[in-house]
Order: structure tokens, then C-alpha cells, then sequence
């Protein structure tokens, strides 16, 4: 407790607790399925693979990349028009600067990063990477923006995208073409959102 802090904290039973509610009011599970709700809406249809994936960034974006490939060449494991989404929050582990240029962006950017060189080419698949408090990492990022074109894109301004994503330096590849998300601080944070429609 503040008072002194060798106490121990108080029970659940204490009775300064009686009386006390907890609503939870969003989740990730709740931010995917609002998501989901919005674009049957609009007559796409939408999965939600968990709300819960973790494991490292640049490794869950080239297999959520495997995934909207064969759904927008294939048509499968899902029928197009679809929003595919899920949450959790993935980790990155930091490499050495490249040519002492310390890399630069977040958990999300370095997914999508990922991704984007998964797709490079395909038409059809537009994505949102970004964590739900507006932050991603230490930049002024929620995430980033992406489709089959972002690859050439920052090859057309002098980026090389996969040595950006060895250097950690996703914000910088995604700066260079203008496709960062920066909402600002939202005041909540349900983990992180990933959205990707292939039409």
C-alpha cells in the first residue's frame, strides 16, 4: 500500500473493497468483434482468428501474410470479399544498429513490415497494423498502413524494405512513404489490432 510500503496489499476480502464494482468495458476480444460487426455491416465478410497471438512480430506477419495471399489468390481458407483480424500483442527482439543506425518503430510496424514483404505484388489486400493506445514502440505511431504496393513504393524512394526490417527500423521504412498511423493517445488499451480486408 501507499501508507507504508512494506504492508502487504490488501486482500480481496478486505473490507475497504465492500461495496466496490469492476465492469470491464473493452477487451480485445470486444475491439475485434465491433470491428467484425462493422464490416458484415457493409457486406464483407470477416474472421477472427484469436485475440490472443503472440510470438515474434516479424514471424506473425509473414504468416498472416501466407494467410491473405491464398485467400486473394486462391479464394481460400476464406471466401473474398473478408476482413481478416486479430489481436494480442507480438514482441520483437532488437538486433545490433545497422551501419550504426539504431532502428526505429514498434511491435506493429515491425509486423506489418513483415507483412508487407509477404504481399509484395499481390493485389487486393490492404492492412492496418496498430496498438489500440496509440503508441506503438517509441515513436508517435499507433501502427502503419500497408498493401501490395508498399514494397515497390519504398523501393521507388530509395528504402529496402527487408533490410529496414533486419535493422528493426520499420518507422522509418513506413515514414518514407507516408503510410505511418498516428491517431495520438487514444486512453485505452485493449492490446493490439490487426486488420487485413482482401478484396
Amino acid at each position: 500500500h501507499i501508507q507504508s510500503p512494506a504492508a502487504d496489499a490488501p486482500r480481496p476480502d478486505d473490507p475497504r473493497f465492500a461495496g466496490n464494482e469492476v465492469h470491464l468495458t473493452a477487451s480485445a476480444g470486444v475491439s475485434l468483434e465491433a470491428a467484425a460487426a462493422e464490416a458484415r455491416r457493409q457486406g464483407i465478410g470477416a474472421v477472427i482468428l484469436s485475440d490472443a497471438i503472440e510470438g515474434e512480430a516479424r514471424e506473425v506477419g509473414g504468416v498472416h501474410a501466407a494467410i491473405a495471399r491464398e485467400v486473394a489468390t486462391r479464394n481460400r481458407p476464406f471466401s473474398k470479399p473478408v476482413l481478416i483480424l486479430s489481436g494480442g500483442e507480438t514482441t520483437v527482439t532488437l538486433r545490433a544498429p545497422i551501419n550504426g543506425i539504431k532502428g526505429k518503430g514498434g511491435r506493429n510496424s515491425e509486423f506489418l513490415l513483415a507483412f508487407a514483404i509477404g504481399i509484395d505484388g499481390v493485389d487486393g489486400i490492404h492492412a492496418l497494423a496498430a496498438d489500440t493506445d496509440g503508441i506503438d514502440g517509441s515513436e508517435n505511431n499507433a501502427g502503419a498502413f500497408a498493401d501490395g504496393s508498399t514494397v515497390s513504393r519504398m523501393r521507388a524512394v530509395g528504402v529496402d524494405a527487408k533490410a529496414m526490417l533486419a535493422g528493426n527500423n520499420a518507422w522509418t521504412a513506413f515514414n518514407a512513404v507516408g503510410d505511418l498511423f498516428v491517431p495520438g493517445p487514444t486512453g485505452t488499451n485493449v492490446n493490439d489490432l490487426r486488420a487485413i480486408l482482401v478484396r
